[in-house]
């Protein structure tokens, strides 16, 4: 079953065709290798809250893939679709990133916190087909005229979630060469798409070929890389770095169960898990840099920049030997979105 697995998404294909789920899933631990047992993602819960959650690199790719088979071949989703994702930092918004675009489809995505006439807005101007939501994010895309698909199983016997999909979809079912043409989409495709504010309708746009740079730049030689994780998944820079150019670096990124704009959590979680690079707002890094045992920290990203020249020098200050990355603005294209 693996062979078919990786027969689908090679990487030669991937880098001939401008695929961004084939380019990530080619760049992963192979799944007949030790490596891709290892944790790809962490969900880390504070101390004492017992044994965290955890998301294999295999257990990744079969769940993108079974994902992909349930909405192309299952909820008729076509390539260059539109689907809405709308939920808080979870295990389950990887897969499911890398699942839409495995099918074929856009990933449009907006701060989960805006309201349902927001969120009503960003359906129809995204043109989205359908909206994948946490249970507790669902409500705002009740009347947006849109089938919602939740992200986590619910009580209700009528309503689907992603996880469902995952568990119970087929994931060489794309495998074909006649369903792997039909899915795979053009570099210049757009692939994903962030609403950085449904207030002034503004939103960011990557194509697949944005993706997959993003991806690659990610890459680094280092073995036993532990990211922590304070950015939204479901952010301008959350989702090609996070749900993408991390796993396929073979990084296991730790997200963080308390919100993400806790410092202390932040810091607490650095020094439990032996992180070498954190992914955090400026407020999360500043943290970082207060007096800790943190020898592990080999590299900072931090989005949006230090608002000040002052932060940025006391942070060096403090942790020296750090790389810091500072990530300005929007990684891709700004567009404004069309008006109702």
């Amino acid at each position: 079953m693996e062979e078919i697995l990786e027969s689908a998404y090679h990487p030669e294909c991937a880098a001939g065709d401008g695929d961004a789920a084939a380019f990530v899933l080619s760049r992963m631990p192979h799944p007949d290798t030790a490596a891709s047992t290892a944790a790809a993602f962490v969900v880390d819960a504070g101390a004492g809250a017992g044994r965290a959650a955890t998301l294999s690199f295999v257990a990744l790719r079969r769940a993108a893939l079974s994902l992909a088979s349930g909405l192309r071949l299952g909820l008729g989703l076509r390539r260059g679709d539109a689907v809405l994702v709308l939920s808080p930092n979870s295990l389950l918004l990887p897969p499911i990133v890398l699942g839409v675009l495995a099918a074929g489809g856009v990933v449009v995505t907006a701060d989960p916190g805006s309201t349902a006439e927001e969120m009503a807005f960003v359906a129809r101007s995204s043109g989205a087909v359908m909206v994948v939501a946490a249970p507790e994010v669902a409500d705002k895309v009740a009347g947006a005229g849109v089938p919602v698909l939740l992200t986590s199983r619910s009580m209700d016997p009528h309503a689907l979630s992603a996880e469902e999909l995952m568990d119970d979809g087929d994931p060489t079912a794309l495998a074909c060469p006649e369903s792997a043409t039909a899915v795979r989409p053009r570099p210049s495709d757009v692939a994903f798409v962030f609403y950085s504010s449904a207030t002034t309708k503004t939103a960011v746009a990557m194509t697949h070929a944005d993706l997959i740079a993003a991806v690659a730049s990610a890459s680094s030689p280092d073995d036993g890389r532990v990211c922590l994780a304070s950015l939204p998944i479901c952010s301008a820079h959350g989702v090609p770095l996070l749900a993408l150019a991390l796993p396929a670096a073979g990084v296991t990124t730790v997200l963080l169960a308390s919100p993400p704009s806790d410092p202390a959590a932040a810091r607490e979680a650095a020094a439990a898990h032996g992180v070498t690079d954190v992914v955090a707002t400026p407020d999360v890094a500043a943290a970082l840099a207060a007096p800790a045992a943190l020898q592990a920290l080999r590299r900072v990203m931090v989005a949006p920049a230090f608002a000040t020249t002052e932060a940025r020098q006391a942070f060096r200050r403090r942790l020296p030997w750090i790389e810091l990355t500072e990530m300005a603005g929007s990684p891709e294209k700004r567009t404004e979105a069309a008006s109702e």
